[in-house]
């Protein structure tokens, strides 16, 4: 597993396990402003001789015996001020998937819990190492790889609206089939909806609790913290991986505009990917209209593939290209 921390965005430090090492004189920062890839981190660290190269040359398909300290997710790490992002990230065979945890200076807030049990249990782990008491697990949508690991944090709050909680509800058969696939006999477990959008206090700290309708999913949360100039947007962003195909791409991208309109951003938590600064929104909005044009086009669900993947050859999370099929049923 590695790491990376910003001053405000300085993000030099690459941590293995509980070891914090310098990643010689990398700029981490500059980097990411490069829109840098999971599989480009991977190799800059490895070139450090931090993580082996088996693991930097594998990128998306890495398995847990093929990193130094036997990690399948990646962690990024963002000092923002007052708090801390931790960002978990999926290997690109769980389509580069995030948890983000938000630390501050005396508690924990966790947002999404993974797609399946082996890196949910991962995440869990890594957060109680933290060694301090999870206020509050939060959900920003109903898509089952933010949900199923839902298990592993079945002893702790776990909440979201009641518009994301009735999603849930209505698609628990996706979840049970998926869970099938997967031979996963840990109980499904399912937020509460009883979370407050608006204005909500973590230790001090003021988080606005967005929700926004019918772009990736029925419904989503955003979560931004003025202060640090952090917003959490979750699947409004995928960073360097393909988006999801079924979301109405017209208000999504009136949704990223918004986002792109709110003052004092320096960071966004993104859903798939390594979180990114605001110039990725542009990238995004640039990769819906190009999927919304693909579909208008292409005459199935074949070519529409080969068209994002010719486009875009280095993204993770080919696996979500799956569901374009049911666009040409």
């Amino acid at each position: 597993m590695s790491t990376a921390t910003t001053h405000p965005v300085d993000l030099s430090v690459v941590r293995l396990n509980e070891r914090a090492i310098l990643i010689g004189n990398i700029k981490m920062a500059t980097i990411f402003e490069s829109g840098i890839s999971r599989r480009a981190l991977i190799a800059a660290a490895a070139g450090t001789g931090l993580l082996g190269l088996r693991f930097a040359n594998a990128g998306e398909t890495a398995t847990p015996d093929e990193s130094a300290d036997g990690m399948m997710g990646l962690v990024s790490i963002y000092k923002l001020g007052a708090l801390t992002l931790h960002c978990y990230m999926a290997p690109g065979s769980s389509a580069a998937v995030t948890t983000q945890i938000v630390e501050t200076a005396s508690e924990l807030h966790i947002i999404d819990t993974q797609f399946v049990q082996a890196l949910a249990t991962e995440v869990r782990a890594y957060i109680d190492s933290l060694g301090k008491p999870i206020a509050g697990v939060y959900l920003s949508h109903w898509h089952p790889d933010h949900v199923l690991g839902g298990s592993q944090f079945s002893d702790l709050p776990y909440t979201t609206t009641a518009e994301i909680s009735k999603d849930c509800e209505s698609n628990q058969q996706t979840y049970l089939k998926r869970k099938e696939t997967f031979k996963d006999d840990t109980p499904l477990v399912l937020p509460k909806g009883t979370m407050q959008l608006g204005v909500n206090s973590w230790d001090g700290l003021q988080v606005v609790i967005n929700q926004v309708t019918d772009c990736e999913s029925e419904h989503a949360l955003t979560f931004h913290i003025p202060e640090a100039g952090l917003m959490i947007v979750q699947d409004l962003m995928f960073n360097n991986a393909h988006a999801f195909p079924l979301g109405n791409q017209t208000n999504w991208i009136s949704a990223l505009n918004d986002v792109r309109n709110t003052e004092g951003l320096r960071l966004l938590g993104c859903g798939h990917g390594l979180p990114a600064t605001t110039g990725a929104i542009a990238d995004s909005i640039a990769y819906l209209e190009f999927q919304k044009s693909v579909f208008g086009t292409e005459k199935d669900a074949e070519a529409a593939i080969a068209a994002l993947t010719k486009k875009f050859p280095n993204f993770d999370g080919q696996s979500s290209l799956r569901f374009i099929s049911a666009l040409y049923k």
